[in-house]
């Protein structure tokens, strides 16, 4: 580093010319001449986060460096990877509080998540033309702008009520709810209904669950949802599906599963009740209208409340006709775009008819009712739009695996 003088040539001067040249002031300790200053966010190109393959749920240690056409990804094992821009999804990090979490590939994806706020916004001004597809934490309003937007809407849906109806505006509703909320909130109704001491933990068991979700929602790659089959152990022949994409499902109806095929036509109509968004709808119309104004601006504060009443919900709902045909229709439909044989699911429903509960029904039965006349169109759609098929799981031992949730 040089330091200048006040005249040419490197000279001291002062007002009396014999005096002896003053030393130079030594720079202040704190000043920039003395010290490297800190990167500002925007100049940061490294950053420090967690890695997710998409097979397992271990969260691995990362520094993410940018680059010019992508990311460079070093874990502590000295493994390194490279992602383009172009191959990148933004999965969260869209509202404040919220790390943002990029993924890549289809249809179980690997995943970095970064908690630091300051990164989305660091990438966004480096990334150049591929900024776009990134985005910061919004910040809705100021406190006083959002407590008076909180109160408009709160009239807003009151009078909504009053003139269309409550089902009329769940409709307007739902659609605004972020899909990051709703993940959040299937993630705590899970954790409620289905804790960890009771769930079915074979690796052998959770691989098969997740290739058959994946084999289906790779039907449906515009889908911002990312499935996750939870076993429970216990006796109940039952299946529902909560929002965000999780799916609970209980031993006996696992077991029940002759075929692989057949479960899949269960998990592919409990798909549909979440690509419908059949479930949030529900939730909607149980949920205070605090609640529902939090949700529609993604305030994740005291959604583990929610999550209580949101899980007496889905274990006691019982969908209407309607709902529950489309849910069938589209779930056939989604078999057969996955190439998985549709009489699996025509089979299995068959085969539900049979199990003993209340009322003669089982209690999967007892909450998605007109059994009969569901099968019956079940039974003439796939006939009607017949197609090719492969099989599911093929080395896969189904009826090992089917069996290894057991107490």
């Amino acid at each position: 580093m040089t330091w200048r003088t006040s005249s040419c040539k490197g000279r001291w001067t002062s007002s009396t010319s014999r005096s002896r040249p003053r030393p130079p002031r030594p720079p202040a300790k704190n000043s920039p001449a003395s010290s490297t200053s800190m990167p500002s966010p925007a100049s940061r190109t490294s950053w420090q986060g967690h890695y997710l393959d998409g097979r397992t749920t271990a969260r691995h240690a990362v520094t993410i460096t940018f680059a010019p056409s992508g990311l460079e990804l070093h874990l502590a094992d000295g493994t390194r990877a490279f992602w383009p821009y172009g191959d990148i999804t933004q999965a969260q990090g869209s509202y404040a509080g919220e790390p943002a979490r990029l993924e890549r590939g289809s249809p179980i994806p690997e995943a970095v998540v970064v908690e630091d706020p300051a990164f989305l916004e660091a990438l966004r001004q480096f990334a150049g033309k591929n900024a776009r597809q990134f985005a910061g934490p919004r910040q809705h309003t100021r406190l006083v702008g959002l407590i008076v937007l909180a109160g408009a809407a709160s009239i807003a849906l009151i009078s909504g009520m009053f003139l269309w109806g409550i089902p009329t505006v769940v409709e307007l509703v739902t659609p605004l709810i972020p899909t990051s909320w709703e993940t959040a909130l299937g993630e705590s109704v899970v954790q409620q209904l289905a804790p960890a001491e009771r769930r079915c933990a074979d690796s052998r068991l959770r691989d098969s669950m997740d290739g058959i979700v994946a084999r289906l929602a790779a039907a449906r790659p515009d889908s911002p949802y990312h499935f996750h089959v939870t076993v429970v152990d216990s006796p109940v022949f039952n299946a529902f599906a909560a929002p965000g994409g999780q799916i609970v499902l209980f031993r006996k109806m696992l077991q029940s599963a002759e075929r692989p095929e057949e479960l899949a036509g269960v998990l592919a109509h409990e798909m549909q009740h979440i690509y419908r968004r059949h479930a949030m709808k529900a939730l909607v119309r149980d949920l205070s209208i605090a609640a529902i104004v939090g949700a529609v601006f993604g305030d994740i504060t005291g959604i583990g409340a929610l999550a209580v009443q949101a899980g007496q919900t889905l274990t006691t709902l019982h969908y209407n006709r309607e709902t529950e045909a489309e849910a069938d229709r589209e779930g056939l439909r989604l078999l057969q775009a996955a190439r998985v044989d549709p009489a699996g699911m025509v089979r299995f429903f068959e085969t539900l008819k049979k199990q003993p509960g209340e009322a003669g029904l089982p209690a999967y039965l007892s909450t998605h009712p007109d059994t009969d006349e569901r099968l019956a169109e079940m039974k003439t759609l796939a006939a009607a739009t017949p197609g090719p098929s492969e099989p599911l799981l093929a080395d896969v031992p189904w009826d090992e695996v089917r069996k290894l949730c057991r107490q």
